[in-house]
Formats: structure tokens, sequence, C-alpha cells
């Protein structure tokens, strides 16, 4: 049952745990020390009698105080289980706080990064940019053709094709590279420490990673489906909306010039 989930939890237990050895070979032991100092009396001229006493009085006080032993092991079990529990729960409110965060930057379609979360980080490329001087570039991307196949094989089928085409960016993309839906069938790529020159041979090698796969449906073979890119480097000082703009010309050049290429000035 959920309500009882957290008894499976290896939290719970490892605090359980911990909680009754604590109690059993940490508290005991304590209280057994402080009864033989309350038990050590002052030397006196029969020490061998007070020894004989003390000693007695000591072994029959542990024995009296085996029970509480376990008792304090139970009581501090009980302990390191309500700590245990509430340490779950901050565990799992954690990861679902992270779940939300990744589920309100995240375009569920295609697995990529929204357009939300694009512009926040453009930002602070920009800005990393103009401080450090490094270079940056910007990819905008838009399926060819995709309105005409959205509106002859129905939604369903064009979701698929964004979908695999959200899977090549992922696997075209660099470690330090990151991709976007931009909207509808238009995507984003921001390249990190990358010159408008070298932009340009990935945006040809997404092209033809584009190009090579099948993005049409099996019955749909005559149908094709290719990207078409523009490519910009940021210009030092430049303002985000026409660094956006100069990428978004490109692009058009690039269908306006017959698709399924890459623009670049």
């Amino acid at each position: 049952m959920k309500k009882f989930s957290y008894l499976r939890s290896k939290i719970f237990w490892r605090s359980v745990i911990v909680g009754a050895l604590f109690g059993f070979f940490v508290l005991h032991p304590w209280m057994m020390f402080t009864a033989r100092l309350m038990f050590h009396s002052r030397p006196s001229s029969n020490h061998t009698v007070n020894s004989i006493i003390i000693s007695e009085s000591t072994r029959a006080f542990s024995i009296q105080m085996l029970p509480w032993s376990l008792t304090f092991a139970v009581l501090s079990a009980i302990s390191g289980a309500f700590y245990g529990r509430s340490r779950q729960a901050a565990e799992e409110l954690r990861k679902s706080e992270q779940r939300f965060r990744k589920l309100s930057l995240t375009d569920d379609l295609t697995g990529l990064h929204n357009s939300r979360h694009f512009f926040n980080q453009l930002k602070a490329e920009i800005e990393r940019t103009n401080r450090y001087g490094h270079p940056l570039s910007l990819l905008i991307l838009d399926l060819d053709n995709f309105k005409k196949y959205n509106d002859t094989f129905g939604h369903i089928a064009g979701d698929r094709i964004l979908a695999k085409a959200g899977e090549i960016l992922r696997e075209s993309l660099r470690k330090t590279d990151s991709a976007y839906r931009y909207g509808g069938e238009e995507f984003t790529a921001l390249l990190p420490e990358t010159k408008g020159s070298e932009a340009l041979h990935f945006a040809e090698r997404i092209r033809q990673a584009f190009e090579s796969q099948d993005l049409a449906l099996q019955e749909e073979q005559n149908f094709s489906v290719t990207v078409s890119v523009g490519v910009a480097q940021y210009e030092t000082g430049e303002k985000l909306d026409a660094f956006i703009k100069r990428a978004d010309a490109n692009l058009y050049a690039a269908k306006n010039e017959g698709k399924n290429r890459i623009g670049f000035s």
C-alpha cells in the first residue's frame, strides 16, 4: 500500500537500526558507567570489604539494568523510525521539486528544453560572452514541409516526426551545447565557445542527420521531411532580439533558396 510505502525505504530501516544500536551500545553502557560511579564510595580502612560490596552491587545493578537496555534499544529504534520517516519525506519532497522543475523546463513531446528556458539560457550565455569575449553561435532550425505533412497525415503522425527530430538533435549535440523546441516545428540550439564557421559545419552535420533519417512513416515514403537551418554568431554588444532575428533571417533565406539547406551570413 502506498500509505505504508515508507516501510520499504532503506532510509527508514537504516535509521531504525542505527537508533536501536545506539540505545543498546551507547545509552546502556553509559547508564552502567554512571551506576558504577554511584556505587563507588571513598576509600576507607576496610578497602577489601568495600571492593566486594561495590563489585556485588554493580553486578546486581547490571542484572537489573538488562531489561532497561532493551527498553533503551526499543525507544531509540522508535526515535530512529520517526527520524527516518522525516528524512524520507524530505528526500521525496526534494525529488518531487526536481521532477516538477524539470517538467517546467522540458517539452514533453521532444524531450528538449522549452522556449522559456531557451530565452533564460540565451540571456545568460550572452552575458558570459560579453564578459569574457568568448564566441557564441545560435542555430534556428525549421522542419521543411512539416505543415503539409501534418495536415495530410494528421497530428499523431506529425507528433511522431517532432519526437524523432528531438531525438536527432539530442544525439547530435556536444556536451556543452543545448537544444530547445522553439515553437511548433521550429527548434533552436545554443553553441557556446563556437565561432560561426564552426557552427556552420555543425549545422551541416545536423542537416545531413535529418536528411539521412527516414522521418516519414513507413506507408508515407514518398513524403520528405528535411530541415533548414539559420546560423548566426553573436556580435559583441548585440541585443538578444537582434541576435535571434539575424539567425531567423538566415533561416528564411535558406527556405527561400529551396529548403534542406543552411543560411549563414
